[in-house]
This record gives structure tokens, sequence and C-alpha cells, in this order.
């Protein structure tokens, strides 16, 4: 009898869902929308909507029913702590799906980028987070949850602190940076006075979308700017120490080699390499295991599909891997 294993990968703005075989034969793959209940004014509501509508449509189109479903990851932006996963695993519940676990999106990418099923991911996106699973399967999340618990990287957090450095430039003594003439285009401004208003009437209302500044910043530091230099390595240096902690507190010490996956578009698709460069010159500083860096190259729900097959199948398999991803190549 053949059994069935359902990966999700849940984000802000769309969310991914495959459905495979045990044995890792590709099924059904759909694209929703956000699953991030953050994202919504309606919060878990909007989630559940989502999360419902498209596990029966994936299951529907399947001709199978939830009963069928043998396993479940769930990766999920959003889930941050006990009691976001509790409200989240009580809106699973309701799609019929009996067995199946919930974890936020960062771990995802170990399961992805690991052929060891095990290490530490960075997401440097819009948003950042640092995830670790060792080799005993005890997991640790780092940041992901704002600037309080250390969030200095993302797309968003670049684009403030694009604008905060202009800003400083022009008012507050702050060095000055070629910053200032691109973050004025963008905004469609050209006196030194329409700054905090444009800011205001265009950021602030999301007519800008505060991510899309970050780019400026590697545009900068292409040209030389020390300001957007000193941002792009300062940031690649806070992601590290984030990824550092995670290995501290884990259990790494008999491995010869730690793989750290990559991923996010910031950390895969920036104009400039001092970020990743400053991130991985702090890691090798101060961590004396040898390190693997992986950029991740396949999406996050083969992850949560491998995940699924391995608690499954009470292990992993070499064979089952290389088919999972082989079959993502075709799907994304």
């Amino acid at each position: 009898m053949t059994k069935y294993v359902i990966g999700v990968d849940g984000g802000g703005t769309k969310t991914h869902y495959a459905l495979f075989d045990s044995r890792g034969k590709f099924v059904n793959f759909i694209q929703g929308g956000p699953a991030n209940h953050e994202v919504y004014p309606d919060s878990y509501e909007g989630t559940r909507k989502e999360i419902k509508g498209s596990i029966f449509k994936l299951i529907q189109q399947s001709r199978l029913k939830p009963e069928d479903i043998n396993y479940a990851i769930f990766g999920l932006a959003g889930v941050d702590v006990e009691k976001q996963q509790k409200k989240l695993s009580k809106i699973i519940c309701e799609t019929g799906i009996r067995n199946f676990k919930v974890f936020n999106d960062a771990f995802l990418g170990i399961k992805a980028g690991s052929d060891k099923g095990y290490g530490v991911c960075t997401i440097n996106g819009t948003g950042t987070c640092c995830a670790g699973i060792d080799k005993n399967g005890d997991q640790l999340q780092v940041g992901g949850t704002g600037w309080v618990f250390g969030d200095e990287a993302g797309g968003a957090w670049i684009g403030n602190v694009v604008i905060r450095k202009v800003y400083d430039s022009l008012y507050r003594c702050g060095q000055q940076t070629i910053m200032k003439e691109m973050l004025f285009e963008k905004l469609e401004i050209n006196k030194e006075n329409e700054f905090m208003n444009a800011v205001y009437e265009k950021v602030y209302s999301n007519k800008v979308k505060i991510d899309d500044l970050s780019r400026i910043a590697f545009y900068a530091a292409n040209e030389g700017d020390e300001a957007a230099l000193e941002l792009l390595r300062h940031s690649g240096r806070e992601m590290a120490k984030s990824v550092i902690g995670v290995i501290r507190r884990l259990n790494f010490s008999y491995e010869e080699e730690i793989d750290i996956i990559l991923a996010g578009s910031v950390n895969l698709k920036g104009e400039n390499p001092a970020l990743v460069e400053a991130f991985k010159q702090e890691i090798c500083h101060r961590v004396k295991t040898k390190v693997c860096f992986i950029p991740l190259q396949v999406p996050p729900v083969a992850g949560a599909v491998l995940w699924a097959i391995e608690e499954l199948n009470k292990g992993k398999d070499s064979d089952i891997r290389k088919r999972v991803l082989r079959e993502f190549k075709n799907i994304l």
C-alpha cells in the first residue's frame, strides 16, 4: 500500500505545498497565498483559510483523502514561540491530517541543503532568521523576531538603515554617502527639505517597499561607498553571531565539519559580496571546527518533503533524497 507525505513551506507572500509518496515519487504540487499569520488583518483566521483551502485542493487534485496522508511537515514563517506553534497545530488538525509537525520555515533549509540532514541555516531575505539542528535532533532558533532578538539583517532592516544613514549624513553629523542621491532618486525628490515628507508619504505608506531600498546599499557598495560597505559588513557580522550562537548551544562538538546553509534573496542574490564575505570571515575566525558554506540551490519545500519522509520511514535514505531533489528540478 502506497504511503504519502506532504511538505509545506509557508511564507509571507506565498506558500508551496508538495505531495510525494514515501519512496520520493512526485504526486502533486500547488502554490498558495501567504501562510504567515502576521501578514493577515485577521491574523490566524487568514492563515486558517489559506492552509485548509490549499491542503484540501492539493489532496483532492491527487484523488486522495486526508486520512491517506501518513505524515506532513509544515515549515511556516511566524512560528517563533510555543504559543504560535500550538495555534497553528490546531489549525492543521482541522485539515484531517493527523501525523504532522510544525516548525519555523528556517529549519527547512537544513533538510533541503545538507546531505547530512543537520547543521545550521541562516536566512537573509525580506527578514532574517537562524536555525540549527544537531546530530541528536536537538533544535534551536535564534532571531527571526525583530531587532530586540538580534535581527540586524534582511532587506527590510537594511532598507531602514539606508534611510537612517542618509538622514544622519544630512542632519546628525553622519558620514557622507552616495546613498543619498540614490535614495532621493528612488523617492523622486531633489531637495533635502523634501526628504522627511517623502519617507512618510512613500515608504511608510508602502508605495515604495522598504526592502527594495536595501539594493541601494549594494549598489553604493559597488561604487566603493564606505557607509554602504560598513552597513553590509555589520549586517554580515550580526548574522554570523546568530550562527555561532546556535553552534555553541547545540552539540556540534564531535563534527569534523559543520554544514552552514545560506538561504534568502539577500544572501544569494546580493549585488555586492561584502555582507556574505564579512559573515564567513566572522564565523571562520570564531568557530574552531571546519565549516562548509552551502548556498541553498533547491526550494525549501523540498526540505519539508524530505523531513516528512524521514519521519515516516524512521531514517534517511540517500537514494530517496536524490530522487526528491531531482523531482523538484522539474517542479520549480
